[in-house]
């Protein structure tokens, strides 16, 4: 899942952020921001993703071939943290490329011609949208507080 965030009500806060922070602090403080939201989003997303109330009927051909370990609700991925300059972005769960264990979350999330999207996925984004934005908004202050003293 990769999700844009772009923090809202929080200009003048970023804005005295970036005057006193150095690219590399921003780097830092990104990053935290990141590690601390992707636990947020994959418990988000965890309770999003149905559950069959058996572990054989889940997965590919419903027990007969390769089950399931988990539910995929139980084993949301967390991708590895990367930077692109100051940009700090990390994945939490699937996308339509994904061919591992749980796989068939694509045809729940995407939908197929005999089932209708969930679109579990994007509904993450927009729920943690606010948490994810007053995680930002302490990782500024809290930089803004230890530096401006």
């Amino acid at each position: 899942m990769k999700i844009e965030m772009e923090f809202q009500g929080l200009q003048e806060l970023v804005k005295a952020f970036e005057d006193a922070a150095s690219d590399e602090d921003i780097k830092e403080v990104n990053k935290k921001i990141v590690e601390r939201g992707q636990p947020v989003v994959k418990q988000i997303m965890s309770r999003k993703i149905p559950k069959s109330a058996d572990i054989k009927l889940s997965g590919r051909g419903f027990g007969t071939k390769n089950p399931v370990t988990a539910h995929a609700a139980d084993s949301v991925p967390l991708g590895k943290v990367s930077t692109k300059k100051t940009g700090i972005s990390a994945d939490v769960g699937w996308d339509k490329s994904y061919n591992g264990e749980h796989f068939y979350v694509k045809f729940i999330n995407w939908g197929t011609i005999y089932r209708p999207p969930q679109e579990f996925i994007y509904a993450t984004g927009r729920e943690a949208d606010a948490e994810l934005q007053k995680i930002a908004e302490q990782e500024y202050q809290s930089y803004l507080d230890n530096t401006l003293k």
